[in-house]
């Protein structure tokens, strides 16, 4: 709005994040084979990457919901699904152009996260689950869960300022 209001930016915030845990849940059993064959990280940081994995938010039904909602957007013209991955694509683009390194690391692995998640979700063909979990890169996957944190503590913030 004209005095920096956008009250639609937290729900926007939850949408977001519902498609990332959709995501996450789509390459939950990935992840664990992962960490079960010593291939992330440390034991400490499998364990706690196992209790992230095995939280029942990952299987409440609104995950279900954002990601059905997607699929049926990306569905109805397949422009949908082209325009997404070409605004993708433009986001990675403007992180280049970032001055502060550190700003442009940090926002070229949510866009890499986010990513990851739509193609988890929507697949190749915008029908969702067309997508061999087997086939994504450990970088996108490490950037998925990346981006769920840093949405998790987006969220967080905007709680506690509620909150205030």
């Amino acid at each position: 709005g004209p005095n920096g209001e956008t009250p639609e930016a937290v729900e926007n915030l939850y949408f977001t994040m519902m498609l990332v845990l959709s995501g996450v849940r789509a390459a939950r059993d990935r992840l664990l084979k992962d960490c079960n064959e010593g291939k992330v990280g440390d034991a400490q940081s499998c364990e706690v990457l196992r209790s992230i994995l095995n939280h029942p938010l990952l299987d409440d039904p609104s995950i279900e919901a954002a990601s059905s909602r997607l699929i049926e957007h990306a569905s109805k013209d397949s422009n949908n699904l082209w325009e997404a991955r070409m605004r993708t694509r433009d986001l990675m683009r403007i992180m280049n152009c970032v001055q502060c390194n550190k700003c442009r690391f940090h926002g070229k692995i949510s866009t890499l996260g986010l990513s990851t998640a739509m193609q988890l979700t929507i697949g190749q063909n915008g029908l969702g689950s067309d997508v061999d979990v087997n086939k994504i890169h450990r970088v996108e996957l490490a950037a998925l869960v990346t981006a769920m944190g840093k949405f998790s503590s987006g969220i967080d913030l905007c709680l506690d300022m509620q909150q205030q």
